[in-house]
């Protein structure tokens, strides 16, 4: 289908679902709306140190999975260069997706690893908002100021092969545990209190919240942003974007702090969250490199004695970018991941814990329509056990996990 035809037959579906915005799609004059977005597919193989297979999946999770956006804006009259707008966000992507949350063992008919083609298209974001000389209000489903705080501060924009949070793989069973092991998932090792349940590592409020978001004007290179969303979460955040001589320079700064039922995945009532990042690129040779680091700190009564109640991971990628081809840039990049106590309720004597992650990933682009990308990763447990406790024979036999992806992002 041309670019052309894709957007007037989401103008269409959308004019006829939501009849009260005919105007806007129309073409009121005074009104501007876009539609893009893209498609990210992947092939991936894993091998788990016990077996191995190949399967094909929408790749890298919400927000960078396959996503289209639509969004307006208009002036509004009278108010001296207020203007108002809304966003849409939907997400076509395979049933389970990108191994978030799946398991390499599921044979049912939600599982990649079954026998369905099963799909299914998700909200990501529904907001509207206000905005003018004073800032912005952003109202609805939407990502609130500390989302991709520890993500998005990438200059080199190689966020579709690696990425600070681990989304592959993390709800694979980690093979070679004893009979005995509370933690079997890699995921369960990455555990996040802001949001329990979210087992990625990094990136620890990194999801969209039904709330009210104020973005106050803009200070030079620096954004500043603070939000309230559903139940009790409270977060404030600090984006600078400049140059430090030639060098481009992104620094995020994020701080969250949820009062309702942070950290409840190992028994506390609140938690805080501390997210950073800083990307750096030398736009002349190609040299880039970024910097993430996330603490998450569950409090409250009730916290078991078996699980950890303070987590804190870094993330570095360093790299390059060139045009060596004529159809566009190449980047090369290493990464390397350090996952530490980031565990929710253990077998008994486990103390400390460590998911380390290294990877290398290669894209190359074709203009600034479609990226090709390769990317290897592995990731390793290690723990510490008092002596003499199950934790010892349930955890000392962990396998490694190992993956590949061979992925395609187009973007329109």
């Amino acid at each position: 289908m041309s670019n052309k035809l894709f957007k007037k037959a989401c103008v269409l579906a959308a004019a006829t679902t939501l009849p009260m915005s005919q105007g806007v799609f129309a073409g009121e004059e005074g009104v501007d709306w876009n539609i893009s977005g893209w498609i990210n597919e992947a092939a991936i193989f894993y091998d788990d140190g016990q077996g191995s297979d190949v399967v094909q999946v929408s790749d890298n999770g919400t927000t960078l999975g396959s996503r289209i956006n639509i969004s307006g804006s208009a002036d509004l009259p009278g108010t001296n260069g207020w203007t108002a707008g809304f966003e849409v966000i939907l997400e076509p992507q395979s049933t389970d997706t990108p191994l978030l949350f799946s398991n390499q063992d599921g044979t049912g008919t939600t599982s990649v690893f079954g026998d369905t083609n099963g799909h299914a298209i998700g909200v990501l974001g529904n907001s509207v908002n206000v905005g003018g000389n004073w800032g912005k209000v952003t109202l609805g489903l939407q990502s609130m100021p500390t989302d991709n705080i520890a993500v998005l501060a990438d200059p080199s924009l190689t966020l579709w092969s690696s990425i600070s949070p681990v989304f592959r793989g993390n709800g694979f069973t980690i093979r070679g545990l004893g009979a005995t092991a509370a933690n079997t998932t890699w995921g369960s090792f990455l555990q996040c209190y802001t949001v329990p349940g979210l087992g990625i590592g990094l990136d620890c409020n990194g999801i969209y919240r039904n709330g009210i978001r104020y973005d106050l004007p803009a200070l030079g290179p620096v954004n500043i942003a603070v939000g309230y969303a559903n139940d009790d979460v409270y977060d404030i955040a600090a984006k600078y974007s400049g140059n430090l001589g030639r060098i481009t320079t992104l620094l995020n700064l994020g701080y969250a702090i949820n009062q309702g039922g942070g950290g409840s995945n190992v028994g506390g009532s609140d938690s805080e969250n501390f997210q950073a990042q800083l990307g750096l690129m030398d736009p002349q040779t190609g040299l880039f490199g970024t910097f993430a680091y996330n603490s998450d700190e569950a409090d409250g009564p009730g916290i078991a004695a078996t699980s950890s109640d303070d987590m804190d991971s870094w993330w570095l990628k360093v790299g390059i970018k060139k045009q060596w081809f004529a159809p566009g840039d190449t980047s090369l990049d290493f990464q390397y991941g350090s996952y530490n106590d980031a565990f929710g309720t253990g077998s008994a004597g486990l103390t400390d814990s460590e998911v380390e992650r290294i990877g290398f990933a290669i894209n190359q682009y074709f203009g600034s329509k479609l990226i090709i990308y390769g990317a290897y990763e592995n990731l390793d447990l290690d723990v510490d056990c008092t002596a003499g406790t199950a934790c010892v024979t349930d955890y000392s036999g962990a396998e490694d996990l190992d993956i590949f992806t061979l992925g395609l992002t187009y973007f329109f």
